[in-house]
C-alpha cells in the first residue's frame, strides 16, 4: 500500500513540475506553419518548432501536420526557417499561411499538448560581441503560463530548398581551386627588431633554406603605425614551417601554407618562443561574422557563428562553398577574443588563402557552454579511472554531435550557398572539442568528410573501449571514409599527456584497415596547450583537409 501511495504522490509531483499547455485550437481548419494551433503563423510557431526538434516539447498529430512547412513528412530546423521567412514576408514556394485540411468534429478532439522541460538548464559561456558581430532578437510574444526564452536566429538570405537526399545519389565532385604554392610572406616589425630573419624547413624531408637563423628578410614598407614590414618570397610545397627571429629571440614554429600571409608578434617574451599572429597582408574586406542562436536540448539558446568570406553574395546561389564547422566557435576568429593566447584566427587564413588565389570556405563557429567538458565528451564506454570524475563523467557527447548534424548543418545549408555533400564539410576542435570533432566526423561521417582533431583529448578511453567502439564501422571503402588531420604538441605537461593517445590512434585506425593516406599526424615538440599553437598550425589544417597543395 505504501509503494502504491508513493507512486501516486511521485506522478502527480511530475504534473506539477511538468505542466501541459493547450493552444488555442479551430474546430475546423488546420493552417500551414501554425505549428502551435492558434490560428496564427508567428515567431511563436518558429520558437515551438525549434522546441520539438530539441525534444523539449511533443507535438500531437495536428501540431505535427501544420509544422511540416516543406511538406517533407518531417519536423526538422528547415520548417522553422520556412516559418521565419514568412514572417519576414521573404519569397516562399511552400503554401505558409494557408488551410491545409478540415478536422471531423468529434466529441473528444485531439489535445495538442506541449509538455515543458523544467530542469536546470545549463547557461551558455558570454560571448563578447566584435564589431562585426550582429545579434538578432525576435520580439517575445510568450502567452503560455511557464515563460520560455526565446531562440534567437537571423534569416540572411532566401535559397532554394536544399535538396540533400536527392543529391545524395548524385556523383559528388570535388576539385579544389589549388593556388600558385610560390608565394609571398609578410612580417609586421611591431617589437621593433633591428633585424628579421626568417628560417625556413622541412622536417619531413630534412630540409632547409638556410642555416640558423635563416634568410634575411627585405624591408618592403612602414605601415601607419610605424612598424617596419619585411617580406620575403618561399615555395610553401618545398618549406612547410617557418621561425622569425632576431639572431636573440624567437617566434614559435608556425605551418606555412598557401593559406598565409602576414605575421606578427602578439607578445613579447624575450626567454621564450613568441607567440604569432596572423593575418592576410594588403587585404580590406574581411568578411562579415553573423552570431545566430538555436535552441540546445538542454534548454538553452546556444550562440552559432557564421563568418563569410569576402565577396559571398546571398543572391548568387550559382556559387557554392565549403564549410568548416568549429568548435569553441567563440575563439576562432579575432586573435583578441580569448584571454593571451588569442584566437586561431580561422577567417584570417581563409582571407590569405584568397588572396593567394584560392576559394573562400565557409566557417560555422558552435560555442562551447560552462558545461564544455560535459557536451563535448561522447559516452563511447567507460572512462580511464583517472578522468572518471566531474564534466567528464556520463558525457552528452551524442546529443552534441545530433545537435549538430541534425540543427545546425541543416540551418546553414538552409540559409547560406553551400555544398551539401560530404567533401565540401569539415568539422575541426581541440582538446575536448578535439575528441568531439572525431566523434561526430566518424559518426555522421555522411555530413563531414574531412576532420581535424587537434591536441585531442583521446586519453579520456583506454586502447581497448577505443576498438569496442570501432567495431561498427566499416572502414574496407576508403571513399566513404573522412580525411583526418590528427595533430598534438609537446611544450607543456598537458600536451604531452595528450601525446600518447592522439600519436597512437592513427595507427589504431590503420590496424583496423583504415587507409592511412586519408590520416597525417602532425607533432611540434615546442607548442603548448593553447589557441596560440593551434593558431600557428590552423594554415595547414585547413590546406591538408581540402587537399589544397
Amino acid at each position: 500500500m505504501k509503494k502504491i501511495i508513493a507512486l501516486f504522490l511521485t506522478f502527480a509531483m511530475l504534473l506539477c513540475i511538468c505542466p501541459v499547455i493547450t493552444f488555442a485550437q479551430s474546430e475546423t481548419t488546420l493552417i500551414l506553419g501554425d505549428a502551435n494551433l492558434d490560428a496564427k503563423v508567428n515567431i511563436k510557431d518558429a520558437t515551438i518548432v525549434q522546441k520539438y526538434i530539441a525534444k523539449l516539447v511533443e507535438f500531437a498529430d495536428d501540431n505535427s501536420t501544420c509544422a511540416d512547412c516543406n511538406i517533407d513528412e518531417k519536423i526538422n530546423i528547415k520548417d522553422a526557417t520556412w516559418i521565419q521567412k514568412y514572417i519576414a514576408n521573404m519569397e516562399c514556394p511552400y503554401p505558409i499561411g494557408e488551410e491545409i485540411g478540415v478536422n471531423e468534429p468529434t466529441s473528444t478532439p485531439p489535445l495538442a499538448s506541449v509538455t515543458v522541460a523544467t530542469e536546470p538548464t545549463t547557461e551558455p559561456l558570454e560571448v563578447t560581441s566584435t564589431a562585426l558581430e550582429t545579434i538578432v532578437t525576435e520580439p517575445a510574444e510568450i502567452t503560455e503560463p511557464t515563460k520560455v526564452t526565446e531562440p534567437t536566429t537571423e534569416i540572411l538570405t532566401d535559397p532554394t530548398e536544399p535538396t540533400k537526399e536527392s543529391e545524395a545519389t548524385e556523383a559528388v565532385e570535388y576539385n579544389p581551386k589549388k593556388p600558385d604554392t610560390n608565394i609571398t610572406i609578410y612580417f609586421s616589425n611591431n617589437v621593433g627588431w633591428s633585424e628579421v630573419y626568417a628560417y625556413l624547413y622541412n622536417e619531413e624531408k630534412q630540409l632547409e633554406l638556410k642555416t640558423w637563423p635563416g634568410t634575411a628578410m627585405t624591408y618592403h614598407t612602414t605601415n601607419e603605425y610605424g612598424e617596419t614590414i619585411y617580406k620575403m618570397n618561399v615555395d610553401v610545397s618545398k618549406y612547410n614551417r617557418i621561425i622569425f627571429n632576431n639572431t636573440k629571440s624567437q617566434t614559435i614554429n608556425a605551418a606555412l601554407t598557401v593559406a598565409n600571409s602576414g605575421f606578427y608578434i602578439t607578445e613579447q617574451t624575450p626567454k621564450t618562443a613568441m607567440h604569432l599572429g596572423i593575418y592576410s597582408y594588403g587585404s580590406t574586406d574581411y568578411g562579415n561574422k553573423t552570431t545566430v542562436k538555436l535552441s540546445y536540448p538542454t534548454g538553452y539558446d546556444k550562440p552559432i557563428e557564421i563568418w563569410t568570406p569576402a565577396g559571398y553574395n546571398p543572391a548568387d546561389t550559382t556559387k557554392k562553398y565549403s564549410v568548416i564547422y568549429l568548435l569553441d566557435g567563440q575563439n576562432h576568429f579575432d586573435d583578441e577574443d580569448y584571454k593571451n593566447s588569442g584566437g586561431w584566427g580561422s577567417d584570417e587564413v581563409i582571407t590569405a588563402l584568397m588572396k593567394n588565389g584560392g576559394e573562400g570556405i565557409i566557417l560555422v563557429g558552435i560555442d562551447n557552454s560552462r558545461n564544455r567538458d560535459n557536451e563535448l565528451t561522447p559516452n563511447i564506454g567507460a572512462l580511464n579511472p583517472n578522468y572518471n570524475s566531474g564534466g567528464f563523467r556520463n558525457g552528452s557527447g551524442e546529443q552534441f554531435a545530433k545537435f549538430v548534424a541534425e540543427q545546425v548543418v541543416p540551418y546553414v545549408e538552409a540559409n547560406y550557398n553551400v555544398y551539401t555533400d560530404a567533401l565540401h564539410s569539415a568539422i575541426v576542435g581541440s582538446s575536448s572539442g578535439g575528441i568531439e570533432a572525431f566523434y561526430i566526423g566518424m559518426e555522421y561521417m555522411n555530413e563531414f568528410g574531412r576532420i581535424g582533431a587537434i591536441s585531442p583529448a583521446f586519453m579520456l578511453f583506454n586502447k581497448a573501449t577505443w576498438y569496442d567502439y570501432f567495431e561498427k564501422f566499416d572502414f574496407t571503402d576508403s571513399t566513404k571514409l573522412p580525411r583526418i588531420y590528427f595533430y598534438n604538441g609537446g611544450g607543456d605537461s598537458l600536451e604531452q599527456e595528450l601525446l600518447p593517445y592522439a600519436r597512437d590512434m592513427k595507427n589504431w585506425l590503420a590496424d583496423l584497415g583504415y587507409d592511412q593516406s586519408k590520416m597525417t599526424f602532425v607533432y611540434d615538440e615546442k607548442c603548448a596547450h593553447n589557441e596560440a599553437a593551434w593558431r600557428a598550425f590552423m594554415p595547414e589544417i585547413v590546406t591538408w583537409l581540402f587537399e589544397l597543395q
